[in-house]
């Protein structure tokens, strides 16, 4: 079957290859007509962008080398508080974070039983100092001639020397010594014995005037008062309490002065003095700052760690005014930077700025509202701030922030500071 005999379908055919024809050939006159258009327009927007930064301004000034290290805080004075004395509390004025000053009271244990007890031995050490006095009196005590005593003590220290001197040479023998020396020796015991004391014995007065300070110290023990100004802690003691001997009772902070024990590496023990600076954190903290200074090093290093301890005194107020007893607390984790050098008269930036391509340092400067690419030599350096050796000059302007992805030559614009 052709096509003749379908005239209409005919048609049909023929103007459907006419239309696509038409389209063809009118594809590259559009494609002429719009290819370049875009990439115009993006190349006009590309050459109007500005890339916001933030920029610092190149100093010359001193180089603070800082070692870090870390360590615990701890009060100036740390004393546990113990009971002397067995009992029960009858008073307990202390309590957990509570100031007192030296002196203060700050636990009572019952103390009836004990002052009995004082009562007693007051009165025995009486009695005993009565009996003193009457063998004071007695023909016993009555002083020998002096002369003579001298006389019998030179002969027996001759008598313990002549001893010493045939055991040496092997006339008698160990046991023979040993015997013949202790007679000697007591002999001149008695001779040079305080009569005084030797009387005091007899009469009881030595044990009685024992036993009565004992009495007394146990008395006293009964009140409990704080050895310095600081702060109670650890207390959970309450009223009717029975406490022992020797039992920890709580615990007394002198907060006056914190103190930072940090380690030190073997190998960077010879960067750190007593006196230097120090800059510390606490990680509860992070906003506040405290200066301090190096007071002590230990003089051993821990074979095993390899590190030397050194402790840090807070000496000064944070930057907000506050002192660093008042805020901080024993047993917090510290950062701090210890100074080690001060470099002076070098050209800094912060260390933000500084970039690396091609395996070598550069810096996007601003020149009008352009950046530029240029390359530098850096030297020392700390955790802020890079030394420049070259490449920079004082005053020049360096980008900071927003500098990762700029070109030489790009518009940047720089936030107006307020004046």
């Amino acid at each position: 079957m052709g096509l003749s005999r379908h005239p209409v379908l005919a048609a049909f055919f023929v103007l459907a290859g006419l239309g696509v024809l038409a389209f063809l050939l009118g594809l590259p006159h559009w494609g002429d007509a719009h290819s370049e258009e875009p990439g115009l327009r993006i190349a006009e927007r590309a050459e109007d962008v500005t890339f916001p930064v933030q920029i610092a301004v190149a100093r010359t000034g001193n180089l603070v080398k800082r070692l870090p290290t870390s360590g615990i805080l701890r009060a100036n004075r740390e004393v546990e508080i113990r009971s002397r004395i067995a009992g029960s509390l009858t008073g307990v004025p202390a309590f957990n974070g509570k100031f007192v000053r030296s002196a203060d009271r700050l636990v009572a244990i019952d103390d009836r039983e004990y002052r009995v007890a004082f009562e007693r031995a007051r009165a025995n050490l009486l009695n005993a100092q009565i009996e003193f006095r009457s063998l004071s009196a007695t023909p016993f005590l009555t002083p020998v001639d002096s002369m003579e005593t001298l006389r019998r003590i030179e002969k027996e220290s001759r008598t313990l020397d002549s001893l010493t001197q045939l055991r040496l040479s092997g006339v008698i023998d160990d046991d023979t010594f040993e015997r013949k020396s202790r007679e000697t020796e007591a002999a001149l015991a008695y001779l040079t014995a305080n009569r005084g004391d030797v009387i005091a014995g007899r009469s009881g007065l030595a044990q009685a005037r024992e036993a009565f300070e004992t009495a007394k110290l146990n008395l006293e023990a009964t009140r409990i008062l704080a050895p310095f100004q600081g702060y109670v802690a650890d207390c959970l003691l309450a009223n009717g309490m029975q406490v022992n001997a020797g039992q920890i009772l709580l615990k007394m902070l002198d907060l006056s002065t914190i103190l930072v024990d940090v380690e030190i590496l073997e190998s960077e023990i010879g960067r750190v003095a007593v006196g230097q600076k120090a800059h510390v954190r606490v990680a509860g903290l992070p906003e506040m700052e405290f200066e301090g200074s190096v007071r002590t090093l230990n003089p051993l290093v821990d074979a095993k760690a390899k590190t030397m301890k050194a402790t840090i005194a807070l000496v000064g107020r944070s930057r907000t005014g506050q002192s660093p007893g008042s805020i901080l607390r024993p047993g917090m984790f510290a950062s701090a930077l210890v100074e080690t050098q001060s470099l002076p008269h070098r050209l800094l930036i912060p260390r933000e700025a500084v970039l690396v391509r091609d395996q070598r340092p550069l810096v996007f400067t601003v020149e009008g509202l352009l950046a530029k690419w240029r390359y530098v030599e850096t030297g020392e350096g700390n955790e802020e701030c890079v030394e420049i050796r070259s490449g920079l000059s004082p005053g020049d302007t360096v980008i900071v922030d927003g500098h990762y992805t700029l070109a030489h030559d790009a518009k940047v614009s720089v936030p107006t500071r307020n004046p």
